[in-house]
């Protein structure tokens, strides 16, 4: 990873809830509303912040992967 910047190490990553490990968040919607945080999880629908899950997690990077996906496609 030494070939890596620190910014492009986190570009790697993607923005999840802290409360549920959800990428389902308003910073990841293609649309975002002004009226909600952009930490805001419309899965638990919570706001306690957020948190960058890296492709070495091999529980909720894989699942975060799949709702940005779904987010794209218009599904979530």
């Amino acid at each position: 990873m030494s070939d890596y910047s620190y910014r492009e190490f986190l570009e790697l990553g993607i923005a999840v809830c802290v409360s549920c490990g959800s990428a389902n968040i308003e910073e990841n919607q293609i649309k975002q509303t002004k009226n909600k945080p952009l930490e805001h999880c419309y899965d638990c629908d919570f706001a306690e912040g957020t948190s960058t899950c890296m492709p070495n997690d091999t529980i909720f990077y894989p699942k975060a992967e799949l709702t940005l996906i779904n987010i794209k496609r218009g599904k979530q």
